[in-house]
């Protein structure tokens, strides 16, 4: 399972983009993942600290970090790289 977390707020305009993004890809293949993390919530805030995240939308394919909407080409290819490592 390839999960790719979303690091989100309920007041960002671009938010939205990534996730759309991100469920298109979840639906196109069974072996991805998406889970949301929102910093609305002290939870969210705190996992965001410990993977030092400092602004929204933030997107994780594992250990590939995207800041902003990342392009599609570019998000499949983190998933396409993790794949071949499982």
């Amino acid at each position: 399972m390839i999960e790719i977390r979303v690091f989100t707020h309920p007041t960002c305009a671009t938010c939205p983009n990534a996730i759309q993004m991100v469920q298109r890809l979840e639906a196109q293949d069974s072996s991805v993942q998406m889970k949301l993390v929102s910093l609305a919530t002290a939870n969210g805030r705190e996992i965001a600290k410990s993977a030092n995240v400092l602004s929204v939308p933030t997107v994780f394919v594992n250990g590939t970090r995207f800041v902003g909407v990342p392009k599609w080409d570019d998000l499949l290819e983190a998933v396409n790289h993790e794949k071949e490592n499982l």
